[in-house]
C-alpha cells in the first residue's frame, strides 16, 4: 500500500538541476512540510559560445575526396555535469555533518550524475531520490509535492 510521504521535521531537502542547488530545512510538521532556504549555489552558467567557439572538426579520407564532420562536443552540458559533480561532492559534506534526513529532488539527467558520484554510505542515508526539477525559487510547490508524494 502506498503513502504519503513523510518529511520530518528538521529533514533536509536539496534540490538540484544543471545550474542551480538549494538545501531547505523543514521546519514545518511531518505531514505539512514548511520549507525554509539554508544554503543554495549557482553555476556562473556560461553561455555556449563563451565556452568555446570551435566549428566541428573534419577528417579527410584517403582514398576518397569525401570529408566528414565531427559532432561538436556540448559544452553547456559538460558545464552543467561538472557543476552537478561539485554539488554531489556538497551533499556528501552535508550528510557527514548531519543526523537529519536527506531527502534528495533533482533533475533526472542530474540525479543520475549525483548518483554516480556518491559512495554507498551517502546513498544509504538518503531517504529518498525524487527525479523532478524544482528550482531553489520553489520552496512553496516543493513543499506541496513532497507533502503529496507517494512512496
Amino acid at each position: 500500500m502506498e503513502s504519503e510521504m513523510l518529511v520530518r521535521k528538521d529533514s533536509k531537502v536539496i534540490a538540484v538541476d544543471g545550474s542551480r542547488m538549494a538545501m531547505f530545512k523543514n521546519v514545518g510538521e511531518a505531514f505539512a512540510p514548511v520549507l525554509e532556504l539554508i544554503e543554495e549555489h549557482k553555476n556562473p552558467s556560461l553561455r555556449t559560445s563563451e565556452l568555446g567557439t570551435d566549428r566541428p572538426g573534419r577528417s579527410f579520407q584517403s582514398k576518397s575526396p569525401s570529408r566528414g564532420a565531427h559532432e561538436l562536443t556540448d559544452l553547456q552540458q559538460q558545464e552543467e555535469d561538472r557543476f552537478v559533480t561539485d554539488v554531489a561532492q556538497r551533499i556528501e559534506q552535508i550528510v557527514s555533518d548531519t543526523k537529519a534526513g536527506i531527502i534528495l529532488v533533482a533533475a533526472p539527467r542530474a540525479l543520475g550524475v549525483i548518483r554516480k558520484h556518491m559512495n554507498t554510505e551517502t546513498s544509504a542515508r538518503v531517504l529518498a531520490e525524487i527525479a523532478k526539477d524544482f528550482g531553489p525559487d520553489e520552496a512553496e510547490p516543493l513543499a506541496k509535492m513532497l507533502a503529496n508524494h507517494e512512496v
